[in-house]
């Protein structure tokens, strides 16, 4: 399971629920490279053959990650992203369960322990230390969503975040990618508006779907403080394998196309001397089609990494 792949959504202190503002305001002394160490091991410790535990101990608190941003203002700000382990682990139960056989599987997993954690979700929700509708992470296993790849396609502008960071994480190189959550925002509303109009299928197509679901979690998060909040691409074990991200620069390749055919049709709709109806209809099936073709070769480089889970 250390190839998990996780989208992070950090939000100031304010917005965290007040009786882990102790926990949070400590996990400022450490450093990343300290609370990521200390993640692995409960990991490992949970998943070792001779002693698998799916559910946390219940004196585990939670993971509290830490980044530093400025604001508009050029102040410092701290946002943080809670980890609630039980949540976690609850949710990953799916994940884990194409890997046994069912007998097998009904001993690591026994339902009591299923509905153990579930319990202990909403015992957390109940209490505000979680959200039950809006969970503050989504995760994949050997696998990154497309979506989450828009989000951190274009550019940026120069005052807001856009940082590429490495580390070593249990031995293993680790990349996160970390932007503004308004930036993420903007960008997928853009990738969103070019897929549903120009994209293969219009909004049909199961790319653009993820887009559209993906923009409306986020949106859930938004705030109105000077930093609203960023959004955390951490590529795990697979970065060895996925970064430099070819798979998103496929995508933008694909959006690119798509944007041309955007500003054309814009023109023509501005031109009030022009009587066209319209682009034609081989240059809207050529984009289309082009943009389905570079989603296809993203979906495919995936395909690639994911043959490793195979042959582990």
């Amino acid at each position: 399971m250390r190839h998990l792949t996780f989208l992070r959504v950090y939000l100031p202190l304010d917005q965290l629920p007040r009786r882990i503002h102790g926990l949070a305001r400590a996990a400022t002394n450490l450093s990343r490279a300290d609370i990521e160490a200390e993640a692995a091991t409960r990991l490992n410790r949970r998943l070792r053959p001779d002693a698998f535990r799916l559910a946390p101990s219940d004196y585990d608190p939670p993971i509290i990650r830490v980044i530093e941003t400025e604001d508009p203002g050029g102040t410092t700000q701290q946002l943080f992203h809670i980890e609630y382990l039980a949540r976690a682990a609850f949710e990953s139960a799916d994940m884990r369960r194409r890997y046994f056989n069912d007998d097998l599987y009904q001993r690591l997993v026994p339902q009591r322990t299923l509905d153990t954690l579930e319990k202990i979700s909403e015992l957390q929700a109940d209490a505000g230390l979680i959200s039950r509708p809006v969970p503050t992470f989504q995760m994949k296993l050997w696998n990154v969503s497309l979506a989450w790849l828009a989000a951190f396609g274009g550019r940026t502008p120069s005052h807001q975040t856009d940082t590429v960071t490495e580390m070593i994480i249990d031995g293993t190189p680790v990349v996160h990618r970390v932007r503004d959550l308004e930036a993420a925002i903007t960008r997928l509303n853009w990738v969103q508006t070019r897929l549903a109009f120009y994209g293969p299928d219009g909004q049909d197509h199961p790319y653009t779907r993820k887009v559209a679901h993906l923009l409306q979690w986020l949106n859930q998060h938004r705030n109105r403080n000077p930093v609203a909040g960023l959004i955390e691409l951490d590529y795990g074990a697979l970065s060895r394998y996925a970064w430099p991200d070819i798979a998103g620069s496929a995508l933008e390749r694909g959006h690119a196309v798509l944007d041309r055919v955007y500003a054309e049709d814009e023109a023509l709709e501005e031109d009030d001397e022009s009587f066209l109806p319209g682009l034609p209809p081989a240059m809207l099936n050529q984009a289309a089609e082009t943009m389905r073709a570079h989603y296809q070769q993203a979906v495919e480089i995936w395909q690639r990494i994911q043959r490793y889970e195979n042959a582990n």
